[in-house]
């Protein structure tokens, strides 16, 4: 359909081609599914990124989880010395159970919007990673003293530093896990980034005006509707003088 006048104008002033459903209805409603989608995908965009911030945060303090396991390691390892009396072993396990206090207020307070992250409540939360709004499950395994065997540890008596290992080893595929999913994570920002200007460019293609053509089809029109006026003129100059010379 050909638009004249205004209506060239105000495509123009837009940078649309349909301004209005009756310019061009099905365009209209398909330009709108293609903006839902985009907009869509940016908010996805968005969570990942957010979600990617909560695995960050539950990683570092794992780490932090992993420093003070270590520590306890050493401190179990210079108890096994056969020279170390009664005594020596109880400060030892002072200073173990100090670092066991920390382990479980970490994994009890580590939070990300007032979600605790590591004690075994952060369970099968959606993750929003597409424009209807579905995606993967998240979830972080509890790092308490309990659940990493460390619960009542104590070497003042019988132990057995595997124990530790074995906490060390929970610990370390808690964060092998998240690097994994923070990884997968930028695979899909990137695949929903290439979505995202495919769909942009779409479109731009059904709904974007061709300014440069709108303008020099409008200037077109301008010349059409001068030299039809000046025939018009013309005509009419011609139409008197020959009234004229009639009378």
């Amino acid at each position: 359909m050909k638009i004249q006048g205004s209506d060239v104008y105000n495509q123009i002033a837009s940078g649309s081609r349909i301004n209005s459903a009756a310019k061009d209805p099905a365009g209209l409603a398909i330009s709108e599914k293609l903006t839902s989608q985009i907009n869509g995908n940016d908010k996805a965009i968005e969570n990942i990124a957010s979600s990617q911030d909560l695995l960050n945060t539950a990683e570092g303090t794992l780490n932090g989880i992993t420093d003070n396991l270590q520590r306890v390691r050493d401190l179990a390892l210079q108890a096994s010395n056969g020279v170390l009396t009664d005594s020596d072993k109880t400060i030892i396990q002072n200073e173990i159970d100090e670092i066991f206090k920390n382990i479980n207020n970490i994994a009890q307070n580590t939070e990300f919007n007032t979600m605790t992250l590591l004690d075994g409540s952060f369970q099968d939360k959606n993750l929003a990673a597409n424009n209807q709004g579905q995606g993967s499950v998240m979830q972080l395994e509890n790092s308490s003293l309990q659940a990493l065997g460390l619960d009542g540890f104590s070497v003042e008596g019988d132990f057995d530093i595997q124990q530790i290992d074995d906490a060390l080893s929970k610990v370390q595929e808690s964060r092998s896990e998240i690097g994994a999913k923070t990884n997968g994570f930028d695979s899909q920002i990137r695949q929903t980034e290439v979505a995202r200007e495919n769909l942009t460019s779409a479109r731009s293609t059904l709904a974007d005006l061709d300014i440069s053509k709108a303008i020099s089809d409008l200037n077109k029109e301008k010349v059409l509707n001068q030299y039809k006026l000046s025939v018009q003129n013309l005509q009419a100059e011609q139409e008197k003088n020959q009234l004229g010379i009639l009378l």
